[in-house]
């Protein structure tokens, strides 16, 4: 009886102690992931583009940058007190209304209607694409994902922005379309920061590992592809385009000969930097990755 209740005593310890093992490993899972929306946010902020804003005398504009501020700053505060789920949704704001703060400065007051509605074209055909990526993603991963993105408010949101094309008021138009965008962007973002942590947890060998980034970057440079033919670049952007994405090839070249070679660890160094300049590039197309 007394070796009997000895047993049951060192297996209730051992799962209690699997099971906290488990929780502590969850909690890091959510830290990590929280960190990198708000690393990706502050990256935002400090960018050159935040600081045309500020120096901008649009108010509209500076008052979503500062609104961009105040959300990142509350994220902060947020994570600091352990609120990871407020900190991610206050980063998400973030994002938001740092995307909100640079449509004023976008929507010039000199183009005409006739280039407003090819630009508003432009954006619908970017946030199908946005969706197709977006959609094969979650394809891949748990069908719960779904949740972070409500569809339906994209639709109703394209229907919206339809609406007002149709009245002629194409620059309203755009700000809703901006809106539906930057929902795609911010779940694709979501979705893709959510692959990195799961999969970064699971990796067996340094194999497994170079295998996985091989496989992000084939993803990257389809939806580099999809962007291209949906949006027309500005030549000196096209230029730089071209520049980051064949840095990247050649990265990844350098990372598929050391992968053959047997040294994996190198080459998702060089994988690594691949995706890197493969990621600068797709910034340039709109969508908005981290690392």
């Amino acid at each position: 009886m007394f070796r009997c209740c000895v047993s049951l005593l060192i297996t209730s310890l051992i799962c209690m102690s699997t099971s906290v093992k488990t929780a502590f490993a969850d909690v890091q899972k959510e830290s990590v992931m929280v960190e990198k929306k708000l690393a990706l946010a502050e990256s935002y902020l400090n960018s050159k583009t935040a600081g045309k804003i500020s120096e901008s005398s649009n108010d509209e504009a500076i008052q979503f940058l500062t609104k961009a501020h105040q959300f990142l700053e509350q994220a902060r505060k947020d994570l600091k007190a352990g609120n990871r789920d407020q900190a991610a949704e206050n980063a998400d704001q973030s994002i938001r209304a740092f995307s909100e703060a640079g449509l004023p400065l976008r929507l010039l007051k000199g183009k005409s209607k006739e280039q407003n509605s090819s630009n508003n074209k432009v954006i619908r055909a970017e946030i199908d694409v946005y969706l197709q990526a977006f959609r094969a993603a979650l394809a891949e991963k748990d069908p719960a994902m779904a949740g972070l993105l409500d569809q339906q408010q994209v639709a109703d949101l394209i229907a919206r922005a339809e609406k007002l094309q149709a009245t002629g008021d194409h620059r309203s138009a755009a700000s809703v379309l901006n809106q539906a965008r930057q929902l795609v962007v911010v779940a694709l973002t979501k979705i893709r920061s959510n692959e990195t942590v799961v999969h970064a947890l699971e990796f067996q060998t340094p194999a497994d590992e170079y295998r996985y980034d091989m496989e992000r970057y084939k993803d990257y440079v389809a939806l580099c592809k999809k962007v291209l033919k949906s949006s027309k670049l500005r030549e000196s952007r096209k230029i730089l385009f071209d520049k980051l994405r064949g840095k990247s090839e050649q990265f990844n070249q350098q990372a598929s000969d050391l992968a053959g070679k047997g040294d994996y660890e190198a080459a998702i160094t060089q994988m690594e930097q691949a995706l890197k300049k493969l990621i600068q590039a797709l910034q340039l197309l709109g969508i908005q990755l981290s690392l």
